[in-house]
């Protein structure tokens, strides 16, 4: 099974927000809707929040035979509601090209 994990800025501002839609993801219905489409495509999701002096982030690992497809195809079938929001809060325009992947540097089991 193949993983990429990729860092998203929250914008100045926007960490309220973020938290706020991330107890609605966390909660029923949405979490179940929210599992049920990264399933469709493919994956297992995990978010994790960092903190910085410099910013917030949010790292996403994504997990699945093909990873970087199933990201695009997670934009590809995005929520309305939750497109308005990744755009506010990461600036993430789901109807542009999709951002670069990230690339593997180290693997201590490699």
């Amino acid at each position: 099974m193949a993983m990429i994990a990729m860092c998203m800025p929250i914008l100045p501002g926007k960490l309220d927000m973020w938290k706020e839609m991330m107890a609605k993801v966390t909660e029923e219905p949405m979490r179940s809707e929210f599992a049920a489409s990264r399933e469709a495509a493919g994956v297992h999701e995990r978010s994790f929040l960092q903190e910085t002096p410099h910013g917030n982030f949010v790292i996403l690992t994504f997990e699945g035979d093909n990873p970087e497809a199933s990201f695009g195809e997670i934009m590809a079938n995005m929520d309305p509601e939750f497109a308005a929001f990744a755009k506010e809060v990461h600036g993430l325009d789901p109807d542009a090209p999709p951002p670069p992947m990230p690339s593997l540097i180290i693997d201590t089991r490699a």
